[in-house]
């Protein structure tokens, strides 16, 4: 009997071991399976439905039109150097560093309008700016079609750059001027990858163009791909003077009702604030009293200078040896370093919405770039090492989403600075990267760009200690303010305070 009692105890324990384990497996499971399904979640736990609809509606109105509005302009600068090894060279008798000069005949007004053209978004309603300056840069990408010769192109492709200055700050500036801090990056990832789909959609469909309308109606396949980059700006132009919704003080938008805009300029609170109306030196001294301006325009010029091997050296080493590779293999093969980029943007940008960190992934992206421009420097490698490098290069465009989150997160409570700080950031970085371009890469040194590899390689090198000299100031500035709000009573405090979010100063 005691025997049986013994061996019924041991059953019993078994049995409970057993359904111990497989409910620990399952808890495990089930866990595993929140967190995923936490990490994918689109908008923040805890949120009304109310909101939700309104975030939808921003998604729908501001993130379609950006998106679209930064993959037609990236189209339409990318279709010079797809139309260039596809005929345009020949048939408009480019010699030398031709390319390089329309590059910087493009760049130039580009960089000049950009500050002035985001600050003015401050004073004019983005509704009507940004839409018509798109209209404009369409007109004159289709007219690029038309030019017979190199002087005309210039002009087309000046008037280009010039109404195209004010996209991709713009786009910043309103999405900056929208969504609350733990929003924006995910947002600007999506952002930031239609650039690169956009350059990436330029060399399949110059690919389509020569092998499908070249010399229909007497046109050259070269000529086609402007054409339809203009086509398809023109109704992109047109949605964005009903998409656009300007800013939460300001907007009149007839897609979101009174509640809606009111809950918006509540989610934002001082960044909802309106803005002065008269332009003034005050918000130029105010962005350049501090460290930001400074190291955040530096970075960005460094991610200028090592994107430059990015658009056109692969290009013009396959056209150089033209032999061994077709038109479309010209045109379709450096798309890859594109669809790197969008990946680890998406990736990265993910990541920074969950841990509120930057740091990590902008720091291992730049890295990996900097094995990639370490490889191209020293050249005398495999052609497959040479491909690797030129695809894995991509990485570093991950930084175009995380710098600019970062600056908009930072300087969120106040729209001028923000402008400011963006528009400088994209502006002096194009800049610097104009004058350097045909000294760097100029195309005449084509196949190997001895001079662009290293200097891309030095310029990696110094984003890696920018972004931790970034990192050390985010950190620092948050301590401080931690500080200060310890010495503040709880009915002093705004709600900001009670809960300061350190944007880049987690400990990941």
């Amino acid at each position: 009997m005691a025997e049986l009692q013994d061996k019924h105890q041991v059953d019993i324990a078994a049995v409970t071991i057993s359904n111990e384990y497989s409910g620990g497996k399952t808890t495990k499971r089930r866990a595993v399976m929140e967190r995923l399904k936490e990490s994918l979640r689109w908008y923040e736990k805890g949120m009304s439905k109310s909101e939700k609809l309104l975030l939808f509606k921003l998604d729908a109105m501001i993130l379609t039109f950006t998106c679209l509005s930064s993959f037609s302009l990236s189209l339409d600068l990318q279709n010079l150097t797809n139309a260039y090894v596809s005929g345009m060279k020949e048939d408009l008798h480019l010699v030398g560093n031709d390319l390089n000069m329309l590059t910087i005949v493009n760049q130039i007004p580009y960089c000049v309008f950009m500050i002035p053209g985001t600050m003015l978004m401050t004073r004019v309603r983005p509704s009507l700016l940004m839409p018509t300056c798109e209209l404009i840069w369409g007109i004159f990408t289709l007219l690029s079609a038309f030019a017979k010769d190199l002087n005309t192109l210039y002009a087309y492709r000046f008037l280009v750059g010039f109404f195209g200055s004010i996209s991709y700050t713009g786009s910043i500036f309103i999405i900056g001027s929208w969504y609350r801090k733990p929003e924006i990056s995910r947002r600007l990832g999506l952002y930031a990858v239609s650039s690169p789909l956009g350059s990436m959609f330029s060399g399949y469909l110059q690919t389509a163009a020569y092998d499908g309308l070249n010399g229909v109606n007497g046109l050259a396949g070269w000529r086609w791909l402007f054409i339809i980059c203009s086509i398809i700006t023109f109704p992109i132009a047109i949605y964005g003077f009903f998409a656009i919704p300007d800013t939460p003080a300001t907007s009149r938008s007839l897609l979101l009702t009174k509640d809606e805009i009111d809950m918006s300029r509540q989610r934002i609170g001082a960044g909802a604030a309106p803005v002065k109306k008269r332009l003034s030196f005050a918000v130029v001294k105010r962005g350049l009293s501090g460290w930001k301006w400074y190291l955040f325009v530096a970075s960005w010029a460094f991610l200028d200078q090592s994107e430059q091997r990015l658009s056109t050296s692969m290009s013009l080493y396959l056209k150089y040896y033209n032999k061994e590779f077709s038109i479309a293999q010209i045109n379709n093969l450096p798309t890859v370093t594109n669809a790197i980029s969008v990946v680890t943007t998406l990736v990265a940008s993910w990541y920074t919405d969950k841990t509120r960190n930057p740091f990590v992934p902008a720091f291992s992206a730049t890295a990996m770039y900097c094995i990639t421009a370490y490889i191209l420097a020293a050249w005398n490698v495999s052609l497959s090492a040479k491909f690797f490098a030129w695809f894995m290069g991509g990485s570093i465009l991950v930084l175009q989403s995380l710098l600019m989150t970062w600056a908009s997160i930072l300087t969120i409570g106040d729209l001028e600075e923000r402008a400011f700080l963006t528009g400088s950031m994209n502006c002096l970085g194009n800049a610097i990267k104009t004058g350097t371009n045909i000294v760097v890469f100029p195309a005449a040194q084509a196949p190997r760009f001895k001079r662009g590899y290293i200097w891309t390689a030095v310029t990696g090198s110094l984003q890696l200690i920018f972004l931790v000299w970034i990192k050390a100031m985010t950190m620092w500035d948050a301590k401080k303010k931690k500080e200060s709000i310890e010495c503040l009573p709880v009915e002093e405090m705004t709600m900001d305070e009670k809960i300061p979010e350190e944007i880049g100063s987690s400990s990941d």
